[in-house]
């Protein structure tokens, strides 16, 4: 039996950044070729922001308000197209590094010349885009015949929040590679994968903005990255806020700091626990 160490990546910058580049152009051609798997996610997003526009529509109603926790009718419901959006189309390589964990695949990947986490990041991201343009025809397009195009939508803020749409993916990247990697040391991680399901179900705002949320518990949320992954980006998108934008991009690249060393700090203690039996 003898321990794997990780190997040192080597190369120069320029040639490092080449090689991740070509990883995720591949998987970016391989999912144009496989752009209707996400009309599967697509009818979800339909069915979903169809229900949720019954929901408030009455709840203002009730309410006989035209604007709740900051939203109209009209924000609400596109804050949840661009929230679900990023739910539905996130990089979920938590399931993928566990099995190769468990199955014993991911000793024939560290020999090889690139960073096993940076791969499936890129890897993902490449196939990120044909989805979320397929899923957002879907959730726009029924968005609009419930509350008509958005209001508040200004074109030169989009910019900003495709970036921070972009640190929300690097975020959830890091806590889905982490919950992947705790395979290293638990034989089953169904159940952290399922706490950050129900985690962002409420304190990231896929159920209800933030903002409508107790002021104690809104304290709470606040504070945490789980909030910068959906609420942040949605919210810039239906009520952009320079200041609220700044915060936020602010948080991301700190949390990420925070995340991805301990993704790394995971991942080299993790492979110090790989070995091959045999000859």
């Amino acid at each position: 039996m003898s321990a794997i160490s990780v190997p040192q990546q080597r190369g120069q910058p320029r040639a490092q950044i080449g090689k991740y580049a070509a990883i995720m152009r591949i998987n970016m051609q391989n999912s144009v070729a496989y752009a209707w798997d996400a009309a599967g996610q697509g009818i979800f997003i339909v069915l979903f922001i169809f229900i949720f526009s019954q929901l408030w529509r009455a709840t203002f109603a009730a309410q006989d308000a035209t604007v709740i926790g900051g939203l109209t009718l009209n924000q609400t419901l596109w804050y949840f197209v661009w929230a679900e959006l990023i739910e539905l189309t996130k990089i979920r390589v938590s399931f993928t590094i566990q099995d190769e964990v468990k199955d014993g695949s991911l000793a024939y990947t560290l020999g090889r010349p690139y960073n096993y986490v940076l791969y499936h990041l890129f890897s993902g991201l490449g196939a990120v885009g044909i989805r979320m343009i397929v899923v957002l025809v879907f959730g726009a397009a029924i968005a609009l015949t419930q509350v008509g195009p958005l209001h508040t939508f200004r074109l030169e803020t989009l910019p900003a929040v495709l970036l921070i749409t972009l640190f929300a993916f690097l975020l959830d990247f890091c806590f889905s590679a982490g919950i992947g990697l705790l395979a290293f040391f638990f034989e089953d991680t169904s159940a952290f994968r399922l706490i950050y399901q129900k985690i962002n179900f409420v304190l990231g705002g896929l159920l209800l903005p933030v903002d409508l949320l107790p002021d104690a518990v809104q304290s709470v949320a606040r504070v945490l990255p789980f909030n910068l992954i959906l609420y942040g980006p949605s919210k810039l998108l239906v009520a952009w806020d320079s200041a609220q934008f700044a915060q936020i991009l602010a948080l991301q690249i700190v949390w990420l700091a925070v995340l991805a060393s301990g993704v790394a700090l995971l991942f080299r203690f993790g492979a110090r626990r790989v070995s091959i039996n045999g000859g």
